[in-house]
């Protein structure tokens, strides 16, 4: 299993077990110690791993710290998809065919200086691939400064995305009971 740097501030909110594709996964959840933007819809690290094989099948890091910068560049983006995903599965890169590379935008809520909750945006390059031999989807989102925002591999696409989405707080509101995250 790669080991992931979880960003200084954050701590483990929750685990879980859950259901991927039918295979068995631990949702893990990190949120500020601050407590300043906690909770659904707010700034959180989550990742997602296989529990037979310890394999990282995802990860997203949704930060206002991420919504100020320039966004790199088409031949940037690819080049840090790559640098990444060599390091947490070496060949996967080679295998992957590139579909498209673009702007991707994701909204979490703040509170400003007043204590009002405001919602921003992080923004990434999106770039999107997908893998014959297993006949799914995985992708690479940078932001600015080349960080990496968002990576995730083995997504199901028919007529749309059929894998569960234990990263996407907009999915878990719709789709976990409460107290579930």
């Amino acid at each position: 299993m790669v080991h992931l740097q979880i960003p200084e501030g954050y701590v483990l909110r929750n685990r879980h077990n859950q259901k991927q594709n039918h295979r068995d996964v631990q949702v893990f959840r990190y949120e500020k110690s601050s407590g300043e933007n906690n909770g659904l819809g707010g700034e959180h690290y989550s990742y997602v791993v296989d529990n037979s094989d310890d394999k990282l099948i995802g990860f997203t890091w949704m930060d206002q710290s991420l919504c100020t910068g320039v966004l790199p560049s088409k031949e940037e983006t690819a080049s840090a998809a790559k640098g990444f995903l060599d390091k947490v599965e070496p060949g996967l890169f080679e295998k992957l065919q590139n579909l498209w590379i673009d702007k991707h935008d994701e909204m979490i809520a703040v509170k400003d200086d007043t204590g009002r909750s405001r919602t921003i945006t992080v923004s990434g390059m999106k770039y999107k691939c997908y893998l014959k031999e297993q006949d799914d989807y995985a992708w690479v989102i940078v932001g600015p400064g080349g960080k990496i925002i968002t990576f995730e591999q083995g997504i199901l696409w028919n007529n749309g995305r059929v894998t569960e989405k234990w990263l996407h707080d907009s999915w878990l509101k719709n789709n976990c009971p409460s107290g579930q995250i």
